[in-house]
Order: C-alpha cells, then structure tokens, then sequence
C-alpha cells in the first residue's frame, strides 16, 4: 500500500513538472536578432513591451537581464513599462521566480513579490540564480498559488536546470533562422548558418532539401533539437493549417514548439489538466516568449486563444543564466589588421564551454597604451576556435598595437595576444627592382619580378594591361608575399609576368588590396636584348686602332661596349632604325693584352640598368700581317706608253711582295678596290688558277705572276692582301691601276686631204676601239674617225682612220693616242 502510494506521488511530481514546463519559454540569445513582432506563431498577440534591466552594487551600467552571464546575490532587477495596454495598464502584475545556481546558498526556489506592471518597479534578487522566471498576469497574479506550487514540489529545482538548457536552444535555433530571414538575399546560406547553429549548441542538425515544404523543414528541425518529440508529428490533426499561416521557417519552428500539441507532447496532457484543476484551479497558465527589439527592450508575446471561462490568464517567461566567469580568451597568433574595414581574427578559449559562451561578451574595444576605441564584434563560435569578426569601418585609430578587451557583465575581460593596425599602402612609389626591370623581356617567358616602395601585405590581387590600351583585358599575375597576405609589414613582393605573348612597350601592373581597390605601376616590356653572333672577334697587337664588324640582331640597341683591355667607339645608326644586324666598332687595344687572350665586355643597351656581359667579345691575335713594299716587273715594250702606276692588261706581270708577320701559310687576296672587280683570286703558295701563280720565295717574300686582267676590268685600282690564319688579314696594298691599252702594228699616212691642213691616215693594230683621237704631241689630239674596221683573214687585227696634221713636227715624229675619257695624249711607238 505505501509503496503504492510512492509510486503514485513520483508520478505525479514528474507530470507536474513536465506541465509546468510545457508552459515556460527560455530567452533567445543575448546578442540575437529581434524576430518580427509575435513571429512565434501565425496567431499570436503581443503581451507587453518592458524593459529589464540588472543593476550591480559595484557599480557600473545596468546591463539588460538576458545579457547577464552571472546574478549574485545583492543584485538589483529594475522593470520600466514601455508599451502596456491601456485596459490593463491598472491591473497587470509582475512577479519574478529564481532558480538557485549549482552550489549556492539555501535551497529550493525564490519567488519575489508581484509588482505592479503598470508602473516601474525593482527588487532585490537574494541569492545566485541561474534561471530567472517572469511572471505576468494582465488581470492580476496571486503569488501564493505560485509558492504552494513551489513549496509542495522543492524537487523541481534540477530538473528545471536541465531543461532549461534544451527549450534555450529552441529559441537560438529560431533566432539563428530568424537572421538568415532578415539577411539580403545571397549574403548568407541556410546551411551554413545551421552548421554554425550546430557548432556552438553542440546539436547535429540535418541538411535541409530546398525541395521540403516550411512546415516540413521546420518539424526536422524541431525533432532533431528535442529528440523526445520524435514520434510525434505536430503537423498532424490540424495543427498544418495553423503552422502553414506563419510568414516563414523561424515563425514555424515556433509556432510548432509553443504550441499546445508540442507542450502536450514533451510535458504529458493528463497531468498538465491535473496541475490546472489542483493548483492552479482560477488561472491559465500561457507559454509566452520574448522578442528583443533594437532599443534593447523586450516585447512578450503568447498565441491569441480566448481564456477558459471563470480564469484569467497568466503568462510566464524563463530565462536560463549562464552562471559562468569571463572566458579565457587568446588569439593563436598575432593578426594585422587594415584599418577602416571589415575583419575577422581566430581567438580560442581554455575550454569549448567558453568558446560557446564567448558572444555573450559585451563592449568589445581595441585598446593600446594610448587610445580605445569600441567596435562592433560578431562571434562566429567554432569547434575548436571562435571566429570574431570585427568592424573598423567607423574606427579612427592609429596604426599601431592593439589589444582586444571586452566586458563580462561588469569584469573587463582582455584577449591575450597583439592585434596590429595598419594603413592601407600608397602605391604611388611602388617600382620594380632594376634587376626586374632588366629582366622583362618580350617573348622572355615567365619571369619573376620584384616590387618594392611600400607596403604590400593586404595585397589581394595583381595583373597586367597594356598601358594605353584601355579595352584591353588585364591578366592576372601570380603573385606571392614574403609572409603571406595580412601577415605584418611586408616591404616587397614577387610577381611572375608571362612575356611570352607581351608586345615590347608600356604596361601597367594593377594592384588591388583588401579594399577592393587598384592601384597602377608603370612598367615597360623591353625588346630582345642584342646579340653578338660573330663572336669571338679578332684583335691584332700591334695596331693603333682597328675596326671590327659586329654581327647580330638588334645592333641598334646597344649604346656602349666597354672592357677593362680595350676601348670602344661604335659607329652611329640612322634614326629610327630598327633590327639592326651589321655594326662597326673601332677599337684599341690597352698595355696589357697577350696573344692569345679572350677579352670579356660589358654591353650597355638602350633601357637596360645593368649592361649585359659578353664573356667571349674578343680573341686576341698577334700582329696582322704587313706587306712592307713591293717590287713589280712587266713589260716595257708595248707599243703604247703607261702613266705611273698603271698595270697592262693583257699580258704577264709579276710583283715580288715583301711581307712583315707572315707565317709559313699565307694566302694572297687580289681584287679591285672599286667597282671593277672581274674576279677576286686567292691563292696560295704553290697554286695556280689560269695565268696566276703564286710562289714563296724565301723569308717574308712572295712572287706573284698574272695577267691583271683576269681580277678587274680596265680602270681597277687592283690591291693585294695576305691572310695568316692565327693573325687575320693585312691592310690591302695597292699595285697599280690596271689599264688594257691598244696594239699598234702599223701606221700609215696619206696624201689624201681631209681637212684644213689635214690628212688621212691609217692605225692597223688590235683594240683599236680604246682610241678617242690622235695627234703629234700629248696636248693636241683630233678626233679618230669612224670605228675601227677588221682586216679580213687576219684574226683579231682592225684597221682605223684617223686626221693627223700636215707635216710632222719632225721627221720620225712619233703618234699619240687619246683613250676613251683621257685628257691627255700617250707616246706610241708608231712613227711617220
């Protein structure tokens, strides 16, 4: 029988307190954004709008009860009224309920004196409370029914405790989806704002389908924060259409937990009807829940359901206590900061119950040695770290080191670790390195650069355009910080431009740093460097000055040539010029330079700081081969007189050459120095090529035979060279004009009148065509006439009519002929 009784009476404790908390709704979070007024449900009504604040004996700011993170004893709880209907205005109480912290003094519940709601009111909470329960009646409370419930059920206090922690993380889910509702769209994913959801209540909530109904969405939610409601489908028997009129996910999730059929279902219908008809036999208890609005005050609402007949209505709020000190907060590592905008930094705490209680920190600040400044901070909370993202948009601060600091109710609580601020970077100043600069050449490849002048570490972006080619796309550019992207002053940068397509000409690098905005450098993609193909040049010892040809590409570009052996002078290119592949260059030798040394220089070039080294210009030789003089020997004979320094084409001559520096193979080049050159020759000793032939005969003296005709033309300024394969080539000596002068075999003159005072003749001979006019001395000459005419059958003999005087100066007097172009006569040795 007492066993029975037992029984009986646990019974009946459990189901009256799981009806009493079917009726009692926790706060939402204390930073939550406010729902739209009575959100909860799709028939709801607002109760009252009030304001609760906590006053400390210390001192200090009241501070709004939901912020709260710990209540001592001594504490102050002051009510102000904001908005309370006028028909109640007269008759609402206001009645307060406490639940004691684990391990404070005294036992079971508070419950303090009922205040008139009308009116502002305070009491004086006596012991360290961990739930706060509000208490409001429209037509008036009577406390004492309130405590005999207390009284009769002291039990109730842990299991209050613990179900305050499930019914708090209801209404954090409604806030959290409450926010993704007001955001703009795309700002935030609804998945993403449940996975932080599930990261700081320790709840694994499921993925939603975008293809699931509101109602649906929101009875999965609502099962997987309140596992024990899993069989029951609140969307059953009517409830649909109710859940259905609310404006959206949050207002679902509500309206199915402050519904009746969910409080049924999580406190048990009998016993919630019992706790009505024993206790409480005048009153009808309401779940009702808060809206936090932008002032700070909070807006009660329930559902709007006419009251039983011969009750009144009372509606109760509970609100849990964290009753935990200031977290201990650190950041892993030292953040840098641009100043003026958005940004979020990693803290972590000493446990993940701190990490989770962190957003409930307050007046966040920087603070240095010399200045504070408040900012807004919103705490992302995560598993193992807590992401706070912080607003320096309205910050005027310095740059310099800061520290995080922030308010636990009314104990400041400090971040360990350093936060530095930095400005964002001028990059008026900002230039490429001159190695870089150097270094981009067009259709080079990828080549890494180096930017310097500022400070780069909030570089976020970089790429290239054509500087005056506005349509142009820009590239981007792969780019790297020494320390990475907000790490600390950064003081230069790589990046790495791909010449491979770039045309030579100005460019621009843009810049753009976590601001979002650009910024140009000027740069320039040079043209290919010259090249120097013929490479190594030979130099001779021994010369004053000598002159090299330089072979290659892009001549035109170099504006110097320097060595520590030699000195340069390049001849100029005309203006404009472009793709330059032939260059002179004279040169002198320095004191110092051996045979057989291979000369470095240095090539400054047009645009380039460093001058390129060429590590082979020069090959030194020893002295060039030197003909000194030389010795000739031709016929004298010839019918026609020479002039000085004339050659006779046409038949054999020799030269004996005196040569300086000639090794034992030497090679003799002849050829004309004008435009006559029939056929150059180069031979060797011992060769010969048609009449040609040259022989060595003894030290330093060659012997030279040939008809000058076979190398040019009459009128050949004809010069020789000698070749030595370790020296080069000797400057060209010249051996004489080669002139082809005319046969005369025989000379006639006749009585035949052909003039005043003239009379015809006649030239037999060969060439005769080379024969302007003739005459008796070199001054005077008359016209020939006509052409010369063959002899028949005599091969290559003319004959020609000419006009001589009458008489002869003298008897045996000799002719003279005027070729072709001559201004004077020439002695024959035709005789009248």
């Amino acid at each position: 029988m007492k066993t029975s009784i037992r029984k009986k009476l646990a019974v009946n404790r459990r189901l009256i307190l799981n009806s009493f908390i079917s009726l009692t709704l926790f706060a939402l979070p204390a930073f939550g954004v406010a729902l739209r007024p009575c959100a909860g449900a799709g028939n709801s009504l607002p109760v009252g709008t009030f304001r609760l604040m906590v006053v400390s004996p210390k001192g200090g700011a009241p501070l709004p009860l939901n912020s709260i993170n710990v209540i001592q004893p001594g504490d102050k709880l002051k009510y102000e009224p904001v908005k309370i209907a006028p028909a109640i205005k007269d008759k609402a109480r206001i009645a307060l309920v406490l639940l004691p912290a684990h391990g404070a003094t005294g036992k079971g519940l508070a419950v303090l004196d009922a205040k008139a709601a009308g009116t502002s009111a305070e009491w004086s909470l006596p012991l360290r409370a961990s739930v706060v329960g509000v208490v409001f009646g429209p037509r008036g409370l009577d406390v004492k029914k309130v405590t005999s419930l207390v009284k009769k059920n002291p039990d109730l206090v842990p299991e209050l405790a613990r179900y305050a922690q499930k019914t708090a993380t209801v209404n954090a889910l409604v806030d959290t989806l409450s926010q993704y509702e007001q955001s703009q769209p795309g700002s935030m994913d609804l998945n993403a704002a449940l996975r932080g959801f599930s990261a700081q209540y320790g709840v694994a909530l499921p993925r939603l389908s975008s293809g699931a109904s509101t109602d649906q969405q929101a009875s999965i939610l609502l099962s997987a924060v309140l596992p024990s409601i899993s069989n029951y489908d609140p969307l059953a028997s009517g409830r649909s259409a109710m859940v259905q009129q609310s404006a959206g996910l949050a207002a679902s999730v509500a309206s199915l937990f402050y519904g009746t059929p969910v409080g049924l279902a999580v406190g048990g219908a009998a016993l919630f009807q019992n706790m009505r008809t024993m206790m409480f036999p005048d009153t009808d208890f309401r779940a009702a829940f808060p809206q936090t609005l932008k002032s700070g005050d909070v807006e009660l609402c329930a559902q709007n359901h006419s009251p039983r007949p011969r009750t009144r209505i009372a509606y109760l709020w509970m609100l849990r206590i964290p009753d935990a000190s200031a977290p201990s907060v650190s950041l892993p590592e030292t953040h840098n900061l641009p100043m003026g905008l958005k940004s979020q930094v990693k803290v972590t705490c000493a446990t993940h119950d701190q990490l989770r209680l962190l957003p409930r920190a307050h007046d966040w600040q920087l603070v240095s040695s010399d200045h504070k400044a408040k900012i807004p901070v919103k705490v992302e909370v995560g598993a193992t770290e807590d992401t706070l993202s912080l607003d320096l948009t309205g910050v005027k601060l310095p740059a310099g080191e800061y520290h995080l600091a922030a308010l636990w109710d009314w104990q400041p609580l400090r971040a360990a670790g350093a936060i530095w601020l930095h400005p964002f970077s001028d990059f008026s100043n900002v230039r490429l390195t001159p190695d870089s600069e150097d270094h981009l050449i067009a259709g080079s490849g990828t080549v890494k650069v180096s930017l310097i002048g500022a400070d780069f570490e909030f570089v976020t972006g970089v790429a290239i355009a054509p500087a005056h080619q506005s349509h142009s796309q820009p590239q981007d550019v792969f780019f790297t910080l020494p320390s990475g992207v907000g790490a600390g002053q950064q003081l230069s940068m790589s990046a790495e431009v791909n010449t491979t397509k770039l045309q030579p000409g100005a460019y621009q690098l843009q810049l753009t740093q976590t601001d979002g905005k650009t910024q140009q450098v000027p740069i320039v993609i040079h043209p290919p460097n010259p090249e120097i193909q013929n490479v190594p040049l030979r130099v001779n010892l021994g010369e004053p000055q000598q002159t090299v040809l330089l072979r290659g590409t892009n001549l035109e570009r170099i504006v110097s040539l320097t060595s520590p052996e030699a000195s340069f002078m390049l001849s100029s290119v005309p203006a404009g010029a472009h793709q330059v592949t032939e260059r002179k260059a004279r040169l002198k030798l320095h004191l110092g330079a051996h045979k057989g040394d291979v000369l470095e220089a240095s090539m400054g070039v047009e645009e380039i700081h460093k001058p390129v080294k060429i590590d082979d210009l020069l090959q030194v030789a020893g002295p060039l081969p030197k003909i000194v003089s030389v010795n000739e020997s031709f016929p004298k004979d010839g019918n026609v007189a020479l002039q000085q320094g004339e050659i006779p084409a046409g038949s054999a001559v020799s030269f004996a050459m005196h040569v300086q520096n000639m090794d034992s193979r030497p090679a003799v080049g002849l050829s004309c120095s004008n435009d006559a050159t029939r056929e150059a020759l180069h031979l060797m000793p011992g060769d010969r090529k048609g009449s040609a032939q040259l022989d060595a005969a003894g030290a330093g003296l060659l012997f030279l035979s040939l008809d000058p005709g076979m190398v040019g033309q009459s009128g050949c300024e004809l010069i020789a060279d000698v070749t030595t394969e370790d020296a080069g080539t000797s400057n060209p000596y010249p051996l004489g004009k080669v002139v082809r002068l005319p046969q005369i075999d025989k000379f006639s003159l006749s009585n035949e009148r052909a003039g005043q005072s003239l009379y015809a003749g006649v030239l037999t001979g060969q060439d005769l065509q080379m024969i302007e006019k003739t005459g008796w001395n070199p001054k005077a000459g008359y016209p020939v006439q006509g052409i010369p005419t063959p002899v028949p059958g005599s091969g290559m003999q003319q004959t020609l009519n000419i006009e001589l005087p009458w008489p002869p100066p003298a008897p045996e007097a000799p002719v003279y002929v005027w070729l072709r172009g001559e201004d004077h006569g020439r002695r024959t040795n035709a005789k009248y």
